[in-house]
This record gives C-alpha cells, sequence and structure tokens, in this order.
C-alpha cells in the first residue's frame, strides 16, 4: 500500500479576518504623542505663568517709582536736593504719610539720586537750569526693574 497523504483545508468562511484592538506598538506611539503634546501644553502655561509673574513685579515697580517721584516732585525746590543717597530696601516701602504701602510692595526697593543740571532749548536760546531726579525700583536680588529719570526746572523768582 502506499502512502496517499490528503490534505484538507480548513473551510474558508468567505470573508477575511477582521483585526480587532490595538497592537502594542500602535499604544506605545499614542502615548509618546500624547506626552509630548501635554508636555508642550505644560511648558506654555509654565512659560505664560512666569510671564505674568514679571509683569506683575514691573509694574509695582513703576507704580512705587512714580509715587516717590510725585512726592518728590511736589515737595518745594530747595529741599529736592535732600533726597540725594535715600533708599528704602525691599519690604520697607512706605508712603508720604510713613504709613506702611500695601504688601504688594514689598517686591520692590527705591533708591533716589539727584543731580544739578542745565537743559538748553535750541530754538528758544535758552538754558534752563533745574535738577534731575533719577529713582530706581530694585528686586531683592538688586537688579534694576524700572529707572524713572525727572528734569525739575528751578523756579525763576
Amino acid at each position: 500500500m502506499g502512502s496517499d497523504i490528503t490534505q484538507t483545508k480548513a473551510p474558508s468562511r468567505g470573508r477575511p479576518r477582521i483585526r480587532r484592538g490595538l497592537t502594542l506598538i500602535e499604544s506605545l506611539m499614542a502615548a509618546v504623542l500624547l506626552v509630548t503634546v501635554v508636555t508642550a501644553v505644560l511648558g506654555a502655561l509654565s512659560a505664560g505663568h512666569q510671564h505674568a509673574i514679571e509683569a506683575k513685579r514691573l509694574v509695582t515697580a513703576s507704580l512705587a517709582a512714580e509715587q516717590l517721584m510725585a512726592r518728590i516732585a511736589s515737595s518745594p525746590y530747595q529741599s529736592i536736593g535732600g533726597w540725594d543717597g535715600w533708599s528704602e530696601d525691599p519690604g520697607n516701602a512706605h508712603g508720604a504719610d510713613a504709613e506702611p504701602m500695601p504688601s504688594i510692595f514689598d517686591l520692590v526697593g527705591r533708591r533716589v539720586f539727584i543731580a544739578d543740571s542745565k537743559h538748553s532749548i535750541e530754538q528758544l536760546q535758552v538754558v534752563v537750569q533745574g535738577v534731575t531726579i533719577t529713582i530706581e525700583s530694585y528686586d531683592a536680588s538688586g537688579r534694576v526693574l524700572t529707572r524713572l529719570i525727572r528734569f525739575i526746572p528751578e523756579p525763576q523768582a
């Protein structure tokens, strides 16, 4: 007897096999994509928050410098020179009435420089005597946040 080997095929059902679910590689790719997007969004939010904090610091420094400039400019001209070298460390801000300023101003310190100066107006051929007031607002590390400079002319008698 010979060896007759017959092969039988499994009957096909007539439709292709449908794959269900995700493969491991597809899942890993989706996870990497998700992590990349989340990292980018969180980085943008963090940068925005840092910019908002810096803006708050700069606005506060500007307000503190303007407040002090108004105080000095409204004092009698003869007493303006007495402000030269005046300083106030961060956390010690006081208003004109020696009352502590709101806590937001604790972020900045202020210092004043006064210099005698002359400004000439070429069109009128006039030289005006006066003082130049420079106010710097700075943070706790000493970094200057705002520098405000104003010329105050000497009053004429």
